[in-house]
């Protein structure tokens, strides 16, 4: 036999392993938070450099501006003047050596006055510097930045040329950047920060960076990729802070800037190398303090359980005496915590069974005194007296083949009405009841009420309620066309809309006033005349809504003098055997 445990035990055990568990997540959560933290420091801490760096890089695109703009005023004043433009070229290209790689002027054949060494002494015109020559004249008055090509004089570089606006003929001043200072400024900075930048154009070319300090990176002619990610891909892919994995799984952070005076973004690529670091001191952290968790919770659980278990003693007794059906127990606990609540909160839920049993069993009542209404209105003697007295007209008449066919329609109609009332029963069966029913009528009030079908497919074997149609039927007949003094038609339809079933009845006749409407279906009425006379359609708009909800029932429509259509709404559910 298996040893049971005690109840303080159990609790003992439950409490330390409820408050190891917080403690154990909350330290989880603690650690996730600074991680992120430090991940998001670590972030701001990178945009800072970033900006840093796109600052670096205004300052010289303002200082490769003013180059320009200078150089431009001189060659103006000098135009016809060669070496005099020479020798501003060389001085200007002398002064910024340790920013540009040349300064020069681009003539219209691309041949070109140059400021450095080389390009003083070869000036051979070069197809490289049509682009150039092409996008200055293009956009004159702009100052125009090239993309990074093979330059013969400058190497791996990047141009800012500007139109030669008032010169006779066409010319642009023209500044090749020195990416390697520019590169040297990054590798300082990557060396002092552990970083990995670099300067890259929109299509993802390696303009300067990386090449110290490749890491994670997969680069091939100037342009990288991180696993199967390009450079390009991650320029185009939304926001500015995310990861990616490299080909051997390792997870890097990237985070991208765009320049604010070039067309190029500035992009940091580390692996998780510092953050590791930081994260490595706070794992001796969180194991003592997971520790001290484990210690405290003992403590903790030993206390919890024994407070707790006079309470709950108290709960199961009186949870025993209510499953024995005593549902008047008065066990009450004084606390002002949470077994006092959950005590008050169990004493609330018996009185709501209690008022539900109530609510239960005069639901019951009402389902039975509708079920006796029906029984009592199925037979309804006032018909059966009329029935006979045409019986007895036919026969006076002389119209005895007549009289075969009332006794069997009155025959199938008492079959019919005599049965269990709360069996469900076909719309089929309701249709061929009705028809009895109109058979009788026309004989009885020598009139022909013409009944017209219209039902959908599939809903001749819908279940409703046995004696629908024929109170429905009767109302048409006594009221519609008044008591059987005119003749007319009544249509019987039956069709789906939406979540709901609609059966109708519909006449031409009288109509009904629209202020009597209301009172037709009201049960409450103290008028005993007509809840007499009415006691049909209140009984089938009260077991509708008795059994699918206030939603369904009997509804009518009235026009007077053209059309009055009673409606019975049931949920459509009830086809699939859900009722």
């Amino acid at each position: 036999m298996r040893r049971r445990i005690s109840l303080p035990l159990k609790l003992f055990l439950i409490c330390f392993a409820f408050v190891l568990s917080c403690i154990i997540l909350i330290s989880q959560l603690s650690y996730r938070y600074v991680q992120k933290e430090i991940r998001t420091n670590d972030a701001y801490y990178t945009k800072q450099i970033l900006a840093k760096v796109d600052q670096y890089l205004t300052v010289n695109f303002s200082s490769f501006q003013t180059i320009l703009f200078s150089f431009e005023t001189s060659v103006k004043a000098n135009i016809n003047n060669k070496e005099v433009i020479q020798k501003q070229l060389r001085e200007l290209y002398e002064l910024n050596s340790n920013y540009v790689s040349n300064i020069y002027l681009i003539k219209d054949d691309l041949s070109i006055i140059g400021g450095s060494t080389p390009t003083r002494i070869f000036d051979e015109p070069l197809p490289d510097r049509l682009p150039l020559f092409d996008a200055a004249g293009k956009n004159r008055g702009t100052t125009i930045v090239s993309e990074p090509y093979k330059s013969k004089y400058s190497g791996w570089t990047v141009t800012m040329v500007r139109y030669l606006n008032g010169s006779p003929s066409p010319m642009a001043i023209a500044v090749d950047l020195d990416l390697k200072a520019i590169e040297e400024t990054l590798f300082k900075i990557n060396k002092q920060e552990h970083m990995n930048l670099a300067l890259i154009t929109a299509a993802g070319k390696i303009i300067a960076g990386f090449s110290e300090n490749i890491g994670p990176l997969d680069v091939q002619d100037h342009s990288f990729s991180i696993g199967e990610t390009s450079g390009e891909q991650i320029l185009d892919a939304n926001g500015t802070n995310f990861q990616l994995h490299t080909r051997e799984g390792v997870p890097v952070s990237i985070l991208k800037q765009p320049t604010e005076k070039f067309n190029w973004f500035i992009i940091s690529i580390n692996d998780e190398s510092r953050m590791a670091a930081a994260l490595t001191r706070l794992e001796t952290y969180y194991i003592w303090l997971l520790l001290a968790g484990l210690l405290l919770s003992l403590f903790i659980s030993f206390i919890i359980a024994k407070y707790i278990r006079t309470p709950l003693y108290s709960l199961k007794t009186k949870m025993k005496r209510v499953e024995q059906g005593d549902l008047a127990t008065t066990i009450s606990i004084n606390r002002n915590d949470e077994f006092g609540d959950l005590s008050r909160a169990f004493d609330r839920m018996l009185l709501q069974i209690v008022e539900l049993i109530r609510r239960s069993e005069l639901h019951n009542e009402l389902e039975r005194k509708l079920e006796i209404q029906v029984l009592q209105s199925q037979i309804n003697p006032h018909f059966l007296y009329n029935t006979l007295g045409s019986i007895s007209n036919v026969i006076h008449l002389g119209q005895i083949d007549k009289v075969d066919v009332v006794i069997g329609s009155l025959i199938s109609i008492l079959e019919y009405g005599i049965s269990d009332a709360s069996e469900k029963v076909s719309l089929r069966q309701e249709l061929q009841n009705v028809s009895d029913y109109i058979e009788i009528q026309n004989i009885r009030y020598n009139r022909q009420f013409k009944l017209i079908e219209k039902i959908e497919e599939g809903l001749l074997d819908f279940p409703v309620f046995r004696m629908l149609l024929q109170p429905m039927v009767e109302n048409s007949i006594f009221h519609g066309y008044n008591g059987g003094q005119i003749k007319g038609s009544i249509t019987i339809q039956a069709y789906r809309d939406g979540n709901f079933v609609m059966v109708e009845v519909i006449d031409h006749g009288e109509g009904i006033p629209v202020e009597q409407i209301a009172s037709i279906l009201n049960a409450e009425s103290s008028d005993l005349e007509v809840k007499r006379k009415r006691i049909g359609l209140n009984n089938i708009h009260g077991r509708i809504k008795l059994h699918y909800g206030e939603e369904y029932g009997l509804h009518i429509i009235s026009i007077p003098k053209m059309e009055t259509c009673v409606r019975a709404i049931f949920p459509v559910s009830i086809m699939k055997g859900d009722a």
